[in-house]
């Protein structure tokens, strides 16, 4: 029985580690601060403000603009990876305008990040809001971000290369005040099928020794 216990603990254990591996700093953005973020933004935008001093991580500007946040963590090579998160925000229906939570992985450490982030490629696009109908309404309260770009999108999951990137991005061009708060931004890492299997396997073994024993 004791060394049942003790394989429970060790299994309970791995897959703790495994999905905790892929842990964002400050996701919460609990420090008051942009603590664990780096800034990007676009070369041709201006007027962008970045503030987390909130408790909550908020991007606005009122011009052309394509900027936010991103942050990089690294993941072992083959392990499948999950983003959510919470946003509101409010998108000037008049003008064009976008919001989106990025997920994308590379092999590269040395990549450009603030490159990748303003290119959005759609593969690269966990959740996003715009003004032409992707994920109404353009005016929201605190929601989880759900509705992936069709049909690219990645709807939140990616296998990591080695490094995982989560970007938060605003945008849009003229008119009125643009803006999205996030918060509660969790990066998770999922155990492979075959390593759950492996610990199954395990535990069904050592479970049959003990009947066997008696």
């Amino acid at each position: 029985m004791k060394r049942l216990r003790f394989f429970l603990s060790v299994v309970i254990c791995l897959l703790f580690v495994s999905a905790a591996h892929a842990g964002l700093i400050n996701g919460d953005w609990s420090t008051g601060d942009e603590t664990g973020w780096t800034e990007w933004r676009a070369p041709w935008g201006y007027k962008e403000i970045w503030n987390a001093s909130g408790g909550v991580g908020r991007l606005s500007t009122s011009d052309n603009a394509s900027f936010g946040w991103y942050q990089v963590v690294a993941v072992p090579a083959g392990t499948p990876v999950t983003v959510d998160a919470l946003w509101t925000g409010h998108l000037d229906i008049g003008n064009p305008g976008w919001t989106e939570v990025m997920l994308f992985t590379s092999a590269n450490p040395l990549e450009d990040w603030a490159a990748r982030c303003d290119a959005g490629a759609a593969g690269d696009i966990a959740f996003k809001k715009d003004v032409w109908g992707m994920n109404p309404p353009t005016d929201w309260g605190w929601e989880l971000a759900s509705l992936s770009p069709h049909p690219s999108g990645n709807h939140g999951s990616v296998t990591s290369l080695g490094y995982v990137v989560v970007g938060l991005k605003l945008g849009g061009f003229g008119g009125d005040e643009k803006w999205t708060s996030w918060d509660n931004i969790v990066l998770t890492g999922v155990p492979e099928p075959a390593t759950m299997l492996l610990l199954g396997l395990g535990l069904m073994g050592l479970a049959g020794m003990r009947r066997f024993r008696k």
